[in-house]
């Protein structure tokens, strides 16, 4: 086996050896005496100490106990290898496209932008050279694990061998010990025997025997004794002989070898990887700062301009005139110029009065901002400011007075009338009503549908329900007639929200408005309420009635002997309505939104992720929402009277009004958790009801 001297050097040798080998050389080289130095590690190792421990008998476990120090050695340089080329090669991935992210569009001019991104990019080089090292570590912990696989297991069968051998030697020499032992005692036996008295006999169970007789039987034991003996101790010495001079040092070379061997291999490994480490960071100085110096990264750095950049950057606002950059169009004073309109003088005015009266609002559109009839801010992540909001009272009078105006917008024969929109501005204080008459009719103190104790806005007349009906005045009764249409089979159920407002000219359903309103008045301390259904049959039938005339409505209102079967279908018309939309309450496009909302730990945080969602509702959904999610919260409350807590409402409403997991249509439980989440945050998205 060819190795060479330096790495023969590794080899571990007793150490008084090594030291009297060297000292002895230093005498000879000093004062030119003491004994012949070994010429190579070879020779060391067949010096005449060494040759003496290595023919003992103690050698083999010897070298046993150095393989497996090598062994060792060889697993934890494995280990660490293999360590290492995992976490080198995840520093190379993330260093290889990390800076792909950063700096990616160096189009704003600056020198500072772009040089940083060139600089970045050396990162891209780094990794690339990098790959190579790492390939080699990969490769380099492959051949360690084989290496270790192999000789741990060629160590293992020659540790059996010797294991073998030594115990046929043994048990060979404990059985001649035993046969020597037999021998003896019958030795001894004769000499008792030959100093006994010659005429006194032994009884055995044969008879008597003389002493004569008995030194016969004893002779006989004795050479067989004896041929025995002398067999077992021939082959004992046998077996040792053939162990001792050719098993033994055969299994001597063969460990030495071994360690050598592995040693060698550990010693070839190691120079390798600090062959590839040393090529790692050299590549990456001649990366970092290449040959030509112009391009090292260096350079690059201070190549920056930053001067010249900012000069560039103002030359750009340099333009003259009104229309140029440097002018501030917010603060181009304006000339005062009369509109010609106002020349014609008052009569055009009190005209215009005469006409009818302005809306704030364009309820034919169902538009009324929600930041104008709510109470809280604009968007739902910054505080609560009442500095910058409309003030309460022209929010008041602008909402009655929108109110006022739309209850009288229509006609009680034909048509409705086009109603204008009029922008309402933050300094008005008021909102006059021009018509002193409808100013005092009865009007809504807002616009907000959810309070079910205010008369709702809806424009129509149900004169059948207190006529000819036991039923009471219906939650939506007022003294103006239907819009044009209503005996045209306008459906209800299965229309979407939005038609059906504008239809209704109110911001929240009829129904809905009349189903809340009944069960508010009669069924919140009702057992069950929402969770037991009514009668299917009885359920249709009012379903088809509705549908065909729409002032139907009214006959959701109990009876004056009414049963709690009526309540209970008041609530299975609501959930039914809900159900027959075409699209749920809540859009389906804001689904992935919701489950983004659910996966957010914090609490507060949630709350403001889902109010962010409502304000971004259309009208319609929103307003009716908010109606139905305040009315659950009167239902919820109570609680120990109809055994309806939020739990059981979320289960009951998640799934009818909120659209389903995209990624799980059957996920129940993501539709009674965003219902959870809509019911908590009730009071900070909508005005208190």
């Amino acid at each position: 086996m060819n190795r060479s001297s330096d790495l023969q050097e590794q080899t571990q040798v007793p150490s008084e050896g090594v030291n009297e080998v060297v000292q002895a050389s230093f005498d000879q080289n000093g004062n030119g005496t003491g004994p012949v130095v070994p010429k190579s590690v070879d020779e060391m190792l067949e010096s005449p100490e060494i040759r003496k421990v290595m023919d003992s008998d103690v050698a083999i476990n010897a070298l046993l106990s150095r393989l497996k120090q090598s062994l060792l050695t060889c697993e934890e340089f494995t280990k660490f290898i293999r360590k290492k080329h995992v976490y080198e090669e995840e520093h190379v991935e993330e260093l290889a496209k990390q800076f792909k992210h950063f700096f990616v569009d160096t189009s704003g001019g600056s020198s500072l932008k772009k040089k940083i991104h060139e600089i970045l990019e050396f990162d891209g080089k780094l990794a690339h050279v990098k790959r190579s090292y790492v390939s080699a570590l990969g490769k380099m912990y492959e051949e360690l694990s084989a290496l270790l696989f192999t000789m741990t297991k060629m160590r293992k069968s020659v540790k059996e061998n010797s294991r073998r051998l030594e115990k046929e030697v043994s048990d060979a020499i404990h059985s001649a010990e035993k046969a020597q032992s037999r021998y003896n005692s019958l030795c001894q036996d004769w000499d008792k025997l030959r100093m006994a008295d010659p005429t006194k006999t032994k009884l055995t169970l044969r008879g008597s025997k003389t002493t004569k007789e008995q030194e016969e039987d004893l002779l006989r034991k004795i050479d067989s004794a004896d041929m025995e003996y002398k067999q077992k101790v021939d082959h004992s010495d046998s077996l040792r002989n053939v162990f001792i001079t050719k098993e033994r040092p055969k299994i001597v070379s063969e460990l030495k070898d071994l360690i050598l061997e592995i040693d060698t291999a550990m010693s070839i490994q190691l120079q390798k990887y600090t062959i590839w480490t040393e090529n790692l960071i050299l590549n990456s100085g001649v990366t970092v700062t290449p040959f030509e110096a112009s391009k090292s990264m260096k350079a690059v750095a201070s190549s920056v301009t930053n001067e010249i950049d900012l000069y560039n950057f103002l030359k750009r606002y340099n333009n003259s005139g009104k229309n140029g950059l440097s002018v501030n169009r917010n603060l181009i004073p304006v000339k005062y110029k009369k509109h010609p309109s106002m020349s014609k003088g008052a009569n055009d005015d009190k005209k215009a009065i005469r006409n009818g009266p302005t809306f704030a609002v364009n309820p034919a559109k169902n538009s009324i901002p929600k930041r104008i009839i709510s109470t809280h801010n604009d968007s739902p992540f910054t505080p609560s400011s009442s500095a910058g909001a409309i003030s309460a009272a022209s929010t008041s009078s602008a909402l009655k007075t929108a109110n006022s105006n739309f209850r009288g917008s229509f006609d009680s024969s034909t048509q409705r009338s086009t109603i204008d929109s009029q922008p309402l501005t933050a300094n008005e204080q008021h909102v006059s009503t021009p018509n002193p008459d409808m100013a005092n009719s009865s009007r809504l103190k807002t616009l907000d549908p959810g309070n079910t104790n205010r008369i709702p806005s809806l424009s129509t007349t149900i004169s059948m329900a207190t006529a000819e009906s036991d039923r009471p005045l219906s939650h939506i009764q007022t003294n103006n007639t239907m819009p044009p249409g209503t005996q045209n089979n306008f459906k209800t159920f299965g229309v979407p929200l939005e038609g059906l407002v504008e239809f209704e000219q109110d911001m929240v359903p009829a129904i809905v408005r009349q189903c809340i309103y009944v069960v508010d008045k009669y069924g919140l301390d009702l057992e069950g309420i929402y969770r037991k259904s009514a009668n299917v049959l009885d359920v249709s039938k009012l379903k088809e009635d509705i549908d065909r005339d729409p002032s139907n409505v009214a006959m959701i209102s109990p009876p004056k002997n009414y049963s709690e079967s009526d309540i209970y279908l008041v609530g299975s018309l609501l959930k039914a309505f809900f159900a027959a939309l075409p699209s749920s309450l809540l859009p389906a496009e804001i689904a992935p939104d919701i489950k983004t909302c659910l996966s957010i730990p914090d609490e507060k945080t949630r709350k403001n992720y889902m109010h962010g969602l409502i304000y971004k509702l259309p009208d319609a959904q929103y307003w009716t929402l908010r109606a139905l999610l305040f009315h659950l919260k009167r239902v919820a409350e109570h609680e120990p009277k109809n055994r309806m807590n939020l739990k059981a409402l979320n289960i009951i409403w998640g799934p009818t009004i909120i659209p389903p997991d995209n990624d799980d249509p059957n996920n129940v439980n993501f539709q009674i958790g965003a219902m959870e989440v809509l019911l908590d945050v009730a009071d900070q998205a909508f005005e208190a009801d």
